[in-house]
């Protein structure tokens, strides 16, 4: 499974989804990070569901964020990808710690 965590410096949950720097991608098959710049973030419209769109196509399952609007949960939902709710500000590891499987971390 493949988990996406929106981040400004590659450390801790940022605030927002659609608009973040970048995206952290935990693979629990590599039991690592990679940070993919978020192309979108300047995006004048649509940059929730364009980033929805993006991570769908890196085979993300769930999305760990500290929330979504209502157009992004959309294209999520539309897209088969879960969301798990995290706190802006905790570092990337603690906001996975309590929804990976026992063993994944």
């Amino acid at each position: 499974m493949k988990y996406a965590l929106p981040t400004d410096d590659g450390k801790t949950v940022g605030t927002v989804f659609g608009r973040a720097k970048s995206f952290a991608i935990y693979d629990d098959a590599t039991a690592a990070f990679v940070i993919l710049d978020n192309e979108g973030a300047a995006s004048e419209h649509g940059a929730g569901t364009g980033a929805a769109s993006f991570l769908a196509g890196k085979g993300v399952g769930t999305i760990v964020a500290p929330e979504l609007g209502p157009k992004a949960a959309a294209a999520l939902q539309a897209a088969g990808m879960a969301f798990t709710a995290a706190r802006a500000g905790m570092s990337l590891g603690d906001a996975l710690a309590g929804i990976l499987p026992p063993g994944a971390s």
